[in-house]
């Protein structure tokens, strides 16, 4: 039995796991030494395998056809479970740079089938098929519809996307970026082995930036902007400033619990309260911006699932709430630019 896999894996592509990471196991062909059987019982198993070990199974009852098609990105976002942001945190920290390489994965595909002369149970194994190659993050569904095929959505789609940012950054190019005196940027750029960020401080001319597409900045010394990390949709960690509103509350929560005293002659019962909470937040804005800057804050920023502000000196994981359900962009009815405004709350206690 020939099979052959096609689809969203191989010929040197690199596709995001949050897919959908479409595949196709072609070739399949029930029989026994002696004809083909057509068998009302036959079923294609699908593995990924990740450094010797299998991360995820996928299987279809086929009813006899020759092909099969999966969506193995639930075992391909399984890959990248273990991985940890916080060297990347650490090298914007130090305005330095981080590297974070592709991960390779095999497919082992099995075949098996109802022998429909003696009604044996019987598995073959097609063997394990390597090449694959993965990466974090994802496409837009908007991005995805304007894909031609799938087998083209991989990372080098995005590739020369973004020339000022670099192409994994999603950040508009039609205006400079706001931040603060003490913020960063971030510069990545996607490889045949992975992808590369480079943090700049936002005093950094562009003459000693190692990149020419290093984005223009507007410096502030306002000590109202803070920074922060955010880990965008297409996996990569970028920079930005927002501005601090003057209001900063601590969240304290008591909890009372009935407390029995020590042994005396009449048995006497008193409340005891445990407190707990102690988390910092503020109200927070983007401050002035252009349309298309506002667009990034709410689908980039504010959807982010990682989040980390610059406190004391050092990157500490925040999580990000939007003030309001709705945030508008524009209004023709209003001459002042849009702001997007939001709660950062610490994620630590203390």
């Amino acid at each position: 039995m020939a099979v052959t896999i096609s689809g969203m894996f191989g010929n040197g592509h690199t596709y995001f796991a949050d897919g959908p990471v479409v595949i196709t196991v072609n070739g399949l062909q029930w029989s026994d030494i002696y004809e083909v059987v057509t068998s009302p019982f036959t079923i294609v198993r699908v593995y990924v395998i990740y450094n010797g070990s299998r991360v995820g199974e996928f299987h279809e009852d086929t009813g006899g056809q020759t092909s099969a098609t999966f969506d193995i990105s639930s075992a391909l976002r399984a890959i990248w479970a273990d991985y940890a942001f916080d060297t990347e945190v650490s090298a914007a920290s130090a305005g330095s740079t981080a590297n974070r390489s592709y991960r390779s994965y095999s497919l082992e595909v099995l075949t098996e089938y109802l022998d429909s002369q003696d009604g044996e149970f019987i598995q073959t194994s097609s063997g394990i098929f390597s090449g694959g190659r993965c990466a974090i993050g994802g496409f837009t569904e908007w991005e995805r519809y304007i894909i031609p095929t799938n087998a083209d959505a991989d990372v080098s789609y995005r590739e020369h996307s973004n020339t000022r940012n670099g192409d994994a950054s999603t950040k508009p190019t039609e205006s400079p970026e706001l931040v603060g005196r003490s913020s960063i940027t971030s510069w990545v750029d996607v490889d045949n082995t992975g992808t590369t960020s480079v943090f700049y401080r936002a005093d950094t001319t562009v003459g000693n930036d190692a990149q020419t597409a290093h984005a223009p900045l507007v410096l502030r010394d306002s000590i109202d902007y803070q920074d922060f990390l955010f880990v965008n949709r297409r996996g990569a960690v970028e920079t930005c400033s927002g501005r601090t509103k003057e209001s900063m509350d601590i969240e304290v929560q008591s909890q009372q619990y009935s407390r029995v005293e020590g042994p005396s002659f009449r048995p006497l019962r008193s409340l005891m309260a445990i407190a707990s909470g102690g988390r910092r937040s503020w109200q927070m804005s983007s401050g002035y911006v252009t349309r298309e800057w506002a667009e990034w804050w709410t689908l980039e920023f504010l959807k982010g699932r990682r989040h980390w502000m610059l406190y004391q000196g050092r990157y500490v994981p925040v999580t990000i709430k939007a003030a309001k359900n709705s945030v508008s962009i524009y209004d023709k009815s209003k001459q002042q630019m849009p702001h997007v405004d939001f709660t950062v709350t610490l994620a630590l206690e203390g």
